[in-house]
């Protein structure tokens, strides 16, 4: 197997376009001004603040968290392997790639069944099975994951529940 590239780990060519509807699901998690620093072959979003901090969508338990203080640091952070392996999921797309799951332009990986739905988590470090891991629209990836964490643009207020199922409202 050849060495991964940043094209077979990340999504960074998104056009303001593409920002706008691979986002729209999340707008009740992700709120203020946010640019793309990129995505995940997962879907996750690497979300860059105008004070220069960079937050992470995590899109199999829909928490948004800050993973850098300013964007230096953050691109510091992202060419070592070690972020590589827990970030962007590099040994698992490694072994997707050698089952022959490869996605194309605007397409990323996709777990069935979704982990708030029963489905492993690999960025918890548990194991999947390439057999369970589709290649999907980006667009259409994001939406399933914020309707199986109940935050979609149709799911009831409140409805979002975190990965022990217990409503976030309560």
């Amino acid at each position: 197997m050849s060495r991964l590239t940043w094209a077979d780990l990340l999504i960074d060519d998104i056009t303001p376009g593409q920002f706008r509807a691979w986002l729209t699901p999340w707008t009740g998690v992700v709120g203020g001004t946010v640019a793309p620093a990129f995505l995940s072959k997962f879907g996750f979003w690497f979300l860059r603040r105008p004070a220069g901090a960079v937050e992470m969508l995590d899109v199999f338990t829909g928490q948004l968290q800050q993973v850098a203080d300013s964007y230096e640091g953050f691109v510091r952070e992202v060419n070592e392997q070690w972020w590589q392996e827990v970030y962007l999921l590099s040994e698992l797309v490694s072994q997707l790639h050698a089952a022959g799951k490869v996605p194309g332009p605007g397409q990323c990986y996709a777990l069935a069944p979704h982990p708030a739905l029963g489905g492993p988590n690999p960025a918890n470090g548990e194991a999947v099975d390439p057999q369970f891991v589709l290649v999907v629209d980006v667009a259409v990836w994001q939406l399933v994951c914020a309707q199986s964490l109940g935050v979609g643009p149709d799911a009831e207020p409140g409805a979002a529940a975190d990965s022990r199922g217990r409503s976030s409202s309560s």
